[in-house]
């Protein structure tokens, strides 16, 4: 990247493309459990046990091929979170909270990084495995934050719904987490867990999914709830637009979780679920996002005028 000025649709653009690289390296992880490779390479960083090997040799077979590619994507998805950082400080309006975000970005992939080496280290134990997802998950989310806040100003925000309606739309934010925390559990005690050997959750299986499944339907209910609310409060249409985009994703990744479930979670459906999984963070965050309103030129406005003012929409 060069390090000249970089304009806010340049930097928007990086930001987009980290997002999508967080998304990506959810699905490859999750490619790398579903084929019993979690532990292709036995040690970590290196792929082999032998300290002057730190690749792959023709004799290990294809799982640890699986491992290492994962694992080299993380270079990838680090290089573009620099590129993140590069872009925050090189915009023609430098912004404390874009530079901040954007260093959330390198903090987490390194993260990632050592979390994914105590997950090779603990023979894949469940309790590992599942802090490595949410920790993709809450880096999913921040990415969202990075590219949201890129395109908005730098006013002060001016809250665009009711108050309760935004105290519902945390409480939805709220219910997704809990959803995805339970989600891990799941994964932990069933048949795919990265290597045959590993270790998993000593819990009932069919007790967990159904609890995962009663959470799933908790928060389509409060997704609905929170579109009728809306709708009927007259909020801006970006807000509406994007409770409905979050339901466009919680129907079909609810279904899934059903036929899978149903169907002895064949692994092409897991790793459907997984990347819904990834895309029920991005749209209920942006979701979030919507329901207030930041821009250069509004006065900073008291709470209570803002939220009994009609709404304004803004574009992203």
């Amino acid at each position: 990247m060069s390090l000249q000025a970089v304009s806010p649709l340049v930097a928007r653009r990086v930001f987009l493309a980290n997002l999508v690289a967080q998304i990506g390296i959810v699905v490859t992880g999750g490619l790398v459990r579903l084929t019993d490779s979690g532990l292709g390479c036995d040690t970590w960083p290196r792929c082999d046990s032998d300290t002057s090997n730190w690749t792959p040799h023709e004799a290990v077979g294809h799982h640890a091929y699986i491992e290492f590619g994962n694992r080299m994507l993380t270079y990838v998805v680090g290089a573009i979170a620099v590129a993140c950082v590069v872009a925050a400080y090189r915009m023609t309006v430098r912004r404390k909270d874009i530079t901040t975000l954007a260093w959330i970005q390198i903090g987490t992939v390194v993260g990632q990084a050592l979390l994914g080496g105590i997950t090779v280290l603990t023979d894949l134990h469940p309790m590992a495995v599942a802090s490595h997802l949410l920790l993709s998950m809450l880096l999913i989310a921040s990415a969202v934050a990075l590219y949201e806040r890129s395109g908005e100003g730098d006013a002060p925000a001016r809250f665009a719904v009711r108050p309760e309606i935004r105290w519902f739309g945390y409480g939805t934010l709220g219910l997704a987490g809990a959803l995805i925390v339970i989600g891990t559990v799941v994964t932990g005690s069933g048949p795919h867990a990265g290597d045959l050997k590993a270790k998993r959750f000593d819990v009932d299986i069919d007790q967990i999914a159904w609890l995962h499944a009663d959470l799933a339907f908790l928060l389509l209910g409060a997704a609905v709830a929170l579109a009728l609310a809306l709708r009927v409060t007259d909020a801006p249409q970006a807000a509406q637009t994007r409770v409905w985009w979050l339901l466009a994703v919680l129907i079909p990744q609810g279904l899934i979780g059903y036929i899978q479930y149903f169907n002895g979670l064949p692994e092409w459906m897991v790793l459907t679920h997984m990347l819904g999984a990834a895309l029920t963070v991005v749209t209920t965050t942006r979701a979030l996002f919507a329901l207030r309103i930041r821009d250069d030129h509004a006065d900073p406005a008291p709470e209570a005028e803002a939220e009994t003012r009609e709404p304004v929409a803004t574009s992203y």
